[in-house]
């Protein structure tokens, strides 16, 4: 019985190898039809997710705004303002120019282009495009200017300025590109300021220095201080000379007992300045009470390089 059932397990292992061997062969089967049609699905899997995805940096795109920009310079010198309106700048647009408001939409925008032109015979406007970032349909572009116009008025000199930009941009329906928004600043100091400021710091030491020469009565001060052909009209109206001026600080008729400057500007032109404030004193003339608050404006000029006193001008603040 033993023997039997040696016999009956050995076939029995057999089968079951035999069962076993078989199910592999299927599932390799099986395996080689589906990898291909697996890897042909992760395929067209990839080819849609990439054709749905928006362009980055299109070569084709980056060209057209590049293309945008020097049309620009041809538009500007020929004082076309619908070009700007028809093939630059999208309907909603906001301009941003440096000191002065936002200008939004269309119409904003060309009263404002029109009236700078206006303004000048001639200009000439050079615009370089130092980087394009796009992503489907925005865009964003930034650069370079520089620019030079010949003012209308008589008298004035070429007017020049550089600086850089940068711009928003939207694909139109048509393909085109449009500005949706537009910034840009200047290199140069602000009109009336250097800059560093030293002329500015220099000039409001000298108004500090003023005070003090006015509290002593220091008439040696303002002598150098002044300019040979000073004019001066204090609040009462009247008109001082340099002379004058000085004779009547040295006389000591104005007593000042206290004083202050606050709220200076200045702007500087060159070699020419303008500072302005204000100066609240407690002070007696003859002996009359003087005392009281007052705004005055004083005009300078550099020659050796040093600032003297042309003009000044002062009116009583109630």
């Amino acid at each position: 019985m033993a023997g039997a059932d040696n016999e009956s397990g050995s076939a029995g292992l057999q089968d079951e190898r035999q069962v076993i061997h078989r199910r592999d062969q299927i599932l390799n089967h099986e395996e080689k039809v589906m990898k291909p049609f697996q890897i042909t699905i992760l395929i067209s899997l990839a080819l849609l997710v990439s054709a749905c995805a928006p362009a980055v940096n299109s070569p084709a795109d980056v060209e057209a705004i590049r293309n945008l920009y020097a049309g620009m310079e041809k538009a500007d010198a020929e004082k076309n303002s619908d070009w700007f309106m028809s093939t630059y700048f999208a309907d909603g647009a906001v301009r941003m120019p440096p000191n002065a408001p936002q200008q939004a939409g269309k119409e904003a925008i060309q009263s404002a282009i029109e009236l700078g032109s206006d303004q000048f015979d001639s200009s000439r406007l050079t615009i370089s495009v130092e980087e394009v970032l796009s992503l489907g349909d925005m865009a964003a572009a930034r650069g370079a200017y520089a620019w030079a116009g010949t003012p209308r008025a008589t008298g004035l000199g070429e007017m020049r300025d550089d600086g850089k930009w940068s711009a928003t941009l939207r694909r139109q329906a048509d393909g085109s590109w449009k500005c949706v928004h537009e910034i840009w600043n200047s290199n140069l100091p602000a009109p009336g300021a250097t800059a560093d400021g030293s002329e500015e710091a220099a000039l409001f030491q000298i108004e500090r220095e003023w005070e003090e020469a006015a509290l002593k009565n220091d008439a040696a001060w303002l002598d150098k201080t002044l300019a040979d052909e000073y004019m001066g009209r204090n609040p009462d109206g009247q008109v001082q000379s340099k002379r004058q001026a000085v004779a009547e600080m040295r006389s000591g008729a104005a007593k000042i007992e206290s004083g202050a400057i606050s709220d200076m500007t200045a702007a500087v032109f060159g070699d020419t300045a303008i500072v302005r404030g204000t100066w609240t004193e407690k002070s007696t003339t003859g002996g009359k009470d003087t005392s009281g608050n007052f705004r005055w404006t004083d005009v300078f000029v550099k020659r050796d390089g040093s600032w003297v006193c042309v003009s000044s001008r002062s009116t009583r603040v109630e």
